[in-house]
């Protein structure tokens, strides 16, 4: 199990002081933490409106302080964002891609119509098994409660859903090994080490695959469906996944399957290999060393890596850090100005280096100021920021975004994820998309 902290000296991220303008007005050019194995640095100096436009404009992003709107960054050559009926992620979109793979997810539940949000998600996401579930600080239901509040806010309503399926052996086989799966099935000590909850152990095999292991092989199936809907839409959103712990022979820190690589590969795969590039921006406060791991088995040169995390938390993994092409190594107690330049400046060299096909998104939200496990600082409004600063860069270059809801390890983790969909869907008018506002089940 993982040490729990209490880190009560950075309850309040700005002290006395309490931002008068969007968080975006803090970003700057030159980030305070450590970047490729630099060495960290702290905050100083003052910040300047010139610094944050030199930031955004790594990422070709203009920002807007408008008190009306929230701030925030909106793509280039935009103003404000003025309705106009239309998502800028519909330029993201790749048709040609979505008609080479349409037929080929009958396994994962099919192609869903278009009276359907590429919003995926299964009510067997949310992992309940006699309240031991309770004993590991990751809630394994806030799946269904970031869904009520979205639908208590009007965001969207479960009509608009795709249903997720479970990945079935066969699928999880696209990447896990034979022997590691027949573990997973039939070891209730790899299950119990794999999810860090050691009374799983004493519980069969048959109750611990129907109780956990199948509820997150659907969410696995989610990830990858939800990486080939952003092919038609430009966009997806997975509420669960990121899993990035699991490798292609192992598990470890709540993660059995390694679903951002199964989806990445499944899409190369049904392609024909027409969608190679991908980046992963890998934002959980952990490092991801699974998927990393994965990266270097494969010699998977057409993947590039971007990941912020707490140099000081779990795993640390410097094996598996020799897979990251942009790493921001954060310490304990950053606050949101250093958080989000880091970001900021690694996007921006991101995009400089490589020219992906789609962005897989990470965004655990374990960066939050009260979690246990993560121990940043980073407010409610700088974990907003942070979303819409990665979608911006998205739809600035072009590109399909798939997002997955990844950690989180505070009760607080939950409204946020839902705040933060929500300044999405207004931000960037999601629920624009044609047929599918009035939709029903």
């Amino acid at each position: 199990m993982r040490f729990m902290f209490n880190h009560s000296f950075c309850r309040t991220p700005y002290g006395d002081r309490q931002p008068t303008e969007p968080v975006q007005w803090m970003l700057r050019t030159a980030p305070p933490v450590a970047t490729s194995g630099s060495a960290t640095t702290r905050c100083k100096g003052v910040w300047t409106r010139r610094r944050v436009a030199r930031a955004a404009a790594l990422l070709g992003i203009a920002t807007t302080a408008s008190a009306a709107s929230g701030g925030g960054m909106v793509p280039a050559g935009s103003t404000t964002l003025e309705k106009h009926g239309q998502s800028p992620f519909a330029a993201c979109a790749r048709p040609d891609i979505a008609a080479l793979i349409r037929d080929k997810y009958a396994d994962l539940g099919g192609w869903p119509s278009r009276d359907k949000l590429p919003v995926v998600y299964n009510e067997r996401y949310n992992i309940g098994f006699f309240g031991l579930e309770r004993l590991h600080p990751f809630d394994s239901k806030k799946f269904q409660r970031v869904l009520a509040l979205l639908e208590q806010a009007g965001v969207l309503h479960r009509g608009q859903l795709v249903t997720a399926a479970e990945a079935g052996h066969d699928a999880l086989r696209e990447v896990h090994t034979e022997q590691y799966l027949r573990q997973l099935n039939g070891s209730p000590l790899k299950v119990a080490q794999v999810t860090e909850l050691a009374p799983l152990m004493l519980l069969p095999p048959p109750l611990l695959r129907y109780k956990v292991l199948r509820p997150m092989a659907t969410m696995a199936g989610g990830s990858m469906l939800g990486a080939a809907l952003a092919m038609e839409r430009g966009w997806a959103i997975n509420l669960g996944g990121g899993m990035h712990h699991a490798s292609y022979n192992d598990g470890g820190g709540w993660c059995p399957y390694s679903d951002i690589t199964l989806a990445l590969r499944r899409l190369r795969a049904t392609s024909g290999g027409a969608l190679r590039r991908v980046l992963v921006v890998d934002l959980d406060v952990h490092q991801g060393n699974g998927m990393e791991r994965d990266k270097l088995a494969a010699g998977d040169q057409d993947l590039y890596i971007l990941d912020a995390y707490n140099r000081r938390a779990y795993p640390w993994d410097a094996e598996a850090k020799q897979a990251i092409d942009q790493r921001v190594e954060l310490e304990p107690g950053t606050r949101d100005e250093e958080y989000l330049a880091g970001v900021a400046g690694a996007l921006g060299r991101a995009f400089a280096d490589f020219s992906p096909e789609l962005l897989i998104y990470n965004a655990g939200t374990d960066i939050l100021d009260g979690d246990p496990l993560g121990r940043l600082c980073v407010s409610e409004a700088g974990v907003v920021e942070r979303d819409r600063l990665v979608w911006a860069a998205a739809a600035q270059h072009r590109v399909p975004i798939l997002m997955l809801l990844s950690g989180g390890y505070t009760r607080a983790s939950t409204p946020v994820i839902a705040h933060s969909i929500q300044a999405l869907f207004e931000h960037f008018e999601l629920a624009d998309e044609p047929m599918a506002s009035n939709a029903r089940s």
